[in-house]
């Protein structure tokens, strides 16, 4: 009941064998099949890279319930906040092509925007450090249809005050992101889902990646449950799960293995990203920063790592790479409860990623985030 990735990461990756001294997949194996073994329930795909060299490749469990269809190599997950990384991707082309500078306020995208919070500029939305008020609890109980991003335009411009002074803190932001999403609409002159394909998914190879759209067809698509009263109940949309910019994407774990591979190598188009990042970091907490759609962290030997989770309902992905160990850990999954926090820390473990939060190295990562959030 599960579905192998190795022939077609043969072709993505370049080799396959195990170095020594590596985990085998054994471990891997052990875990999955302890929280996703069961073929007739929701499930995931783990993806484990290290030092160039896939490790462990393998789906779990069930996409679509209705029609059985299995998890495998080409399921495509809604990523939710892993998103956010493509949406700054596609904020860095525009910036580094000269068409957009991350120094612009939003003002001069939007009018009329009023008090704090047309100051606040792309940099700032990008680093959450814009102190703009989140859209969710703005949502009217009477709201029936589907949020979109331009609708998040309009819930904030009655808010012209900011929680924070502008650039003085850290605040996550999934209004900055769906923002960002209308400014890269308004200076590419396309739609967003159509930049991020020409700009992102065509050039990388990954022609079956989405940017949600509700008469969009995804390929080979997981739908999401939560479980309640003894059985797993189909969750997959909820009245913010149409905004594309903070959450929108869908990927397979194929995919997403040949973007972390162009990511880390520096391929094109994210020639030159790694550095960008170096340098535009803001602090979080526990010595751990943000920048342009990741958090960044220090492993005990000193290398640094990149990591970000997605949370919406049906789903929950957990993303960690070492670009200096060419080590990637993807995690997703089509079932939206917590049970991920451990799975994700054990395969931690079997790794010895050392990333330490603060002065307390029990702490699970995954968690930690959700906290963040």
């Amino acid at each position: 009941m599960t579905r192998n990735l190795l022939p077609l990461l043969f072709l993505c990756w370049g080799y396959l064998s195990v170095a020594v001294g590596q985990p085998s997949g054994a471990p891997f194996e052990a875990i999955m099949q302890h929280h996703y073994g069961s073929g007739r329930s929701p499930g995931g795909f783990l993806l484990v890279v290290n030092e160039g060299r896939v490790l462990f490749a393998k789906g779990y469990g069930v996409a679509d319930l209705r029609r059985g269809a299995l998890i495998d190599s080409n399921t495509h997950f809604r990523m939710a906040s892993v998103s956010k990384q493509f949406t700054a991707m596609s904020i860095y082309l525009l910036n580094k092509s000269g068409k957009l500078s991350l120094d612009a306020p939003l003002k001069h995208f939007f009018s009329p925007l009023a008090g704090a919070v047309g100051g606040i500029t792309v940099r700032q939305l990008l680093t959450h450090t814009s102190g703009i008020w989140d859209y969710e609890p703005l949502i009217p109980e009477s709201q029936q249809t589907q949020v979109l991003d331009a609708d998040v335009l309009e819930l904030i411009r009655s808010q012209p005050q900011t929680y924070f002074p502008p650039g003085s803190q850290f605040r996550y932001s999934n209004t900055g992101y769906c923002l960002l999403s209308l400014i890269v609409e308004q200076v590419s002159g396309m739609p967003y889902s159509e930049f991020v394909r020409q700009s992102i998914f065509v050039p990388l190879g990954m022609q079956d990646a989405r940017v949600y759209e509700s008469n969009a067809d995804i390929a080979h698509r997981a739908y999401g449950y939560r479980y309640g009263h003894g059985d797993h109940v189909f969750a997959d949309q909820s009245l913010t799960s149409a905004a594309k910019g903070d959450g929108g994407i869908y990927l397979s774990a194929a995919e997403y293995l040949t973007w972390s591979k162009a990511l880390m190598r520096g391929d094109f188009p994210l020639v030159g990203y790694l550095k960008m990042l170096a340098r535009e970091q803001v602090p979080v907490k526990d010595g751990v920063r943000y920048g342009f759609g990741w958090f960044i962290g220090t492993e005990d030997d000193g290398t640094t790592c990149l990591f970000h989770s997605g949370e919406t309902t049906g789903f929950r992905n957990m993303v960690y790479l070492n670009p200096e160990k060419s080590l990637a850990v993807v995690l997703f999954t089509n079932s939206d409860d917590q049970g991920i926090a451990d799975v994700f820390d054990q395969i931690a473990r079997q790794l010895r990623i050392g990333l330490r939060l603060g002065d307390t190295a029990s702490v699970s990562l995954f968690r930690w985030l959700s906290r963040v959030y």
